[in-house]
């Protein structure tokens, strides 16, 4: 196939579109007069073999590549470049089919997120994902830059749903994994969050679930930060597993409005005055000059909102078959009303209406002499604390900043940074600067959903360090000529040691590991500090992603020396910093990873006769269970839960298994021993731990 088979234009308005993605450094620029450097012609691919010889044609010849989705991206990673060819996937939009037996669904990278959710919504399915860019961006995209969705501390990141991809390289290959094919796997990590350093993500097999029959949602008001960040931990390691939890701090609760009550008569007349006020500013003179005074004075405002702010706002939900959601919500409630204020569902409600609306708010800043921006980072539970007050004393000197905390996980969680400031150059660098230079001092990670382009590439080949190498080696083996996107995710910086391996405190509910360390040693250890693994895999690392269900957590950081460098990866749950090259790490060193734990507190397991035992427990996944313990033995179906819910929820799965499940004792029970490799159907010897499929374990 030759280039000229491909659809493209060298038209300057077809250019122009492709030459900016919404960073709003972008937006800064344009608004100081300098336009976008500009693609020298754009594709539009309508197959994987016209996006391959498109890439092996730009390899030969030498022109850089930048791929392009639907523009949506915050970090200037699909920005313009003078002299380069654009690969636009917007005629990649081929949806299906929807396997309603497996729940998995075939999408073309260039689908749009939010057409996506309303074709799986019209079948009674849903992603899950669901980022506040999803009507202005695509599959690909979130392939790309490893997104997560505000729903992930439920249905996971991006990069858990997809089973298998398929991507066109310079070399003019057309590689499929997973699902796709038999390529090598070991690209999979690395292909998602590439950022289309590696090749072009053409095609994606992804994980659906049945849409959810039943919401809760709620506000709470704590006093502090500490205590709601409390509330939050202690939700996600009871494994309770909520669809949304969000936290304002105080400033953006305060600015929001978001615990106020019901408006009075008065406050309806206070309203008034201010929708008047507002009239008076869209005047054209008075409208230019209303942020000039504050946003050159950041730190008197950030001091003055400080003053007014007090208590802050946690949005809880939880989501699915009516009696899972029950059980989950009486044990959630009992921990969020220890020292939470229950607001009632109005908060919850007015969040989840409005729940994509903040990615249109920024332009006004623009048109007013000022920046907006906003930045999201990750860390450890014990970390988060005092991250944020490390971030907002970096950044308080130049520029407004608020923040809030959402994508938890059982380890950790994302914190979600608003700056605002004078639209300044220089201001503008010197809030990034500061603001990321905090996040590595302070042992977190810098990116946990919006990915790295080329606003963070000097700090996120810091935090990767030596490990690069992974990513280089990848690199000279799909790109070898370097002609894709270059200058973005990594770049040429002075060698960074990470130093030791810090300290892991226990409410973190974590504990390290060295690789190598056998199933007998873990759980020694673990005995020894009165936990127990969540999910205590045969052997280290877990496997893959694809292969497992997205809750079941394998490992979070890992550790280990490539040449004279120590490394940590994954210093913050989930992070986004370029492609999991975690997998690499422990293939070429000796590594510890850290893996994740519970108290060893109360536990409930029952066990049954069943026939097709494994047909019922592939229908109990699916009914939105999540049980510690699925096992077959000897043709009894065991199934096991913990934490606060366990009984509520073997009361649920009893009533789910013929016959029901009779009780048995949990001490006398041993996880099943043997080899563990991927499953596609589930049988006599296969265990079903993920709704599409399982993983084969041998029995004797």
């Amino acid at each position: 196939m030759t280039i000229s088979e491909v659809p493209s234009s060298t038209e300057m308005l077809d250019r122009y579109a492709a030459s900016r993605d919404l960073w709003p450094g972008g937006t800064l620029a344009f608004w100081h007069g300098e336009s976008a450097p500009r693609p020298e012609r754009v594709f539009w691919p309508e197959t994987d073999e016209q996006a391959a010889a498109v890439l092996a044609e730009a390899s030969q010849q030498g022109i850089p590549v930048v791929p392009y989705g639907l523009g949506s991206g915050v970090c200037g990673g699909a920005r313009g470049r003078e002299g380069s060819w654009s690969v636009d996937t917007k005629r990649l939009i081929k949806m299906g089919p929807l396997d309603e037996a497996r729940w998995t669904v075939e999408v073309e990278a260039g689908v749009n997120g939010q057409q996506l959710e309303d074709a799986l919504t019209s079948r009674g399915f849903t992603l899950g994902h669901s980022p506040s860019s999803i009507s202005c961006s695509s599959v690909g995209g979130w392939a790309a830059a490893r997104s997560a969705g505000q729903f992930s501390s439920k249905y996971g990141v991006f990069e858990d749903m997809v089973l298998g991809l398929t991507a066109a390289t310079a070399t003019g290959e057309v590689l499929k994994i997973g699902t796709h094919g038999d390529d090598d796997p070991a690209l999979m990590p690395l292909l998602l969050g590439s950022e289309g350093t590696l090749g072009v993500i053409t095609r994606c097999n992804l994980r659906v679930w049945k849409a959810p029959e039943a919401r809760w949602l709620r506000g709470y008001r704590f006093s502090t930060i500490d205590d709601a960040l409390d509330a939050m931990r202690r939700l996600m390691q009871a494994e309770l597993w909520p669809s949304v939890v969000r936290l304002y701090d105080p400033i953006d609760t305060r600015i929001g409005g978001k615990t106020k009550p019901k408006a009075s008569r008065k406050q309806g007349t206070k309203r008034w005055y201010r929708r008047w006020l507002s009239e008076i500013g869209q005047l054209d003179p008075i409208r230019r000059r209303t942020l000039a005074l504050p946003l050159a004075l950041p730190g008197v405002v950030n001091r003055l909102f400080e003053g007014i702010a007090s208590g802050c706002l946690l949005i809880v939900g939880w989501e699915g078959r009516p009696a899972v959601v029950e059980a989950l919500t009486a044990a959630g409630r009992s921990i969020l009303e220890e020292r939470g204020e229950d607001l009632g569902a109005g908060p919850g409600n007015r969040w989840y209406q409005s729940r994509h609306a903040v990615s249109y708010k920024l332009m006004p800043v623009f048109e007013r002499g000022g920046f907006a921006d906003t930045m999201e980072i990750a860390a450890r539970w014990t970390d988060l604390p005092r991250v944020y007050r490390a971030v907002r004393e970096a950044v308080t000197p130049h520029a407004v900043v608020l923040a809030h905390m959402s994508h938890v996980y059982p380890e950790g969680g994302s914190i979600y940074f608003s700056f605002a400031g004078r639209g300044s150059r220089s201001v503008y660098e010197a809030v990034w600067n500061a603001a990321q230079d905090a996040v590595l001092a302070q042992g977190a990670t810098i990116t946990h959903h919006h990915g790295v382009g080329a606003l963070k590439a000097k700090w996120a080949s810091a935090e990767v360090g030596a490990a690069v190498e992974g990513w280089r080696e990848a690199k000279a083996r799909l790109d070898p000529n370097g002609v894709m996107n270059p200058g973005r995710l990594f770049v040429p910086v002075p060698p960074r040691d990470a130093g030791p391996d810090p300290r892991l405190h226990e409410t973190d509910g974590l504990v390290r590991f060295p690789v190598a360390a056998t199933p007998e040693e873990r759980a020694e250890e673990c005995t020894r500090l009165g936990v127990e693994q969540m999910f205590p895999w045969e052997a280290l690392p877990a496997p893959a992603r694809w292969t497992r269900s997205h809750w079941q957590v394998g490992w979070t950081e890992v550790s280990g020396r490539v040449g004279a460098q120590h490394v940590r990866l994954g210093r913050g749950p989930r992070s986004a910093t370029g492609p999991d090259l975690r997998p690499w790490l422990v293939a070429h060193g000796d590594c510890r990873c850290t893996v994740p734990v519970v108290p060893a507190g109360e536990r409930w397991l029952g066990a049954a006769k069943v026939d097709r035992p494994w047909e019922v427990a592939r229908e109990l996944l699916r009914s939105d269970l999540r049980p510690a313990v699925l096992d077959v033995v000897d043709g009894e179906l065991r199934v096991g839960f913990r934490g606060p819910a366990c009984r509520q929820l073997g009361a649920v799965a009893s009533r789910w298994v013929p016959g029901g499940l009779t009780e048995r004792d949990w001490e006398a029970f041993t996880l099943p021993s043997g080899p563990l490799e991927p499953c596609a159907t589930t049988d006599a010897d296969c265990v079903a731990v993920t709704a599409q499929g399982g993983l084969r374990r041998a029995r004797t």
